[in-house]
């Protein structure tokens, strides 16, 4: 589940790349006074929620129309947000400043069994591996070794593909055991892969950028974006693949990380 704020500019604007805290802040603003969030927002965990960066790209003039989404499996996050959102208009980021003009609500699919499409990342996807998932795919740990652990070990394209899908996965089954539904099992639990094909959007694959986790607190780090083409295989995968659409993938989404689109879907044909 997504809704999608149609923004208009009050003022002219440089676009601000360093959106991600600022966009955070402005989220959290429209959760504060729901306790059962509350408790949740200096945890690791967060409390479930994804979301794009403000688009399209490029300078603001007063009067442009801009737009952003915000994902959650947690459909009661998403009601609050819709209430906030309709009585406090203003959405500041920065210098860029909006007011809400429209709040529609969508709930992609990926399809049923047989169903075939891509996903792709609308904001790049953070990838750092911890030392556990470091030596089960035999990568150098000596970076992490030395005492970097709050970037620990980003991906990088020389570290193979079998490390980054281990990572979306682990990530994707704590949002399941957090905020999913028990009736099926976890990404974790299946043998088969989530997507059959990952293509990077990027030329260089990974990129840097700095980021802002807080309040005078500025980083690097590296990202990458990525086609994800699938099959659906039954309603396990499905819910599997729209949980991603709910929530990101990768980590530090309730920073702005990993957001997920579905840009093509094919039903399955009937048979004959």
């Amino acid at each position: 589940m997504r809704i999608e704020l149609a923004l208009d500019a009050v003022a002219d604007a440089a676009y601000d790349t360093s959106y991600h805290h600022k966009v955070r802040g402005r989220i959290w603003c429209g959760l504060e006074g729901n306790d059962a969030f509350a408790e949740g927002h200096d945890t690791d965990h967060g409390i479930g929620f994804a979301y794009s960066n403000v688009f399209p790209w490029g300078q603001i003039q007063e009067g442009d129309r801009r737009y952003i989404r915000i994902a959650s499996p947690r459909r009661a996050l998403l009601d609050d947000l819709i209430s906030h959102f309709g009585r406090e208009r203003a959405f500041d980021v920065g210098q860029m400043r909006f007011e809400v003009d429209e709040i529609t609500g969508h709930a992609p699919d990926v399809g049923e069994a047989g169903s075939t499409g891509q996903l792709e990342t609308a904001t790049g996807v953070f990838c750092a591996l911890d030392r556990q998932l470091a030596v089960e795919h035999g990568l150098d740990t000596a970076k992490i070794d030395a005492g970097d652990a709050e970037t620990k070990l980003f991906w990088r394209p020389d570290h193979g593909m079998e490390p980054l899908q281990a990572a979306i996965k682990r990530s994707l089954q704590r949002t399941h055991e957090r905020y999913g539904d028990d009736y099926y099992d976890g990404p974790m639990e299946v043998d088969e892969p989530l997507f059959d094909s990952i293509e990077p959007i990027k030329d260089d694959v990974v990129y840097p950028i700095r980021f802002q986790p807080a309040t005078a607190v500025d980083r690097t780090v590296l990202l990458s974006k990525w086609y994800l083409g699938y099959r659906v295989r039954d309603e396990t995968h499905r819910y599997h693949l729209n949980l991603a659409l709910d929530a990101g993938i990768g980590q530090r989404r309730e920073h702005g990380f990993g957001f997920l689109n579905l840009s093509d879907k094919t039903l399955p044909r009937a048979s004959d």
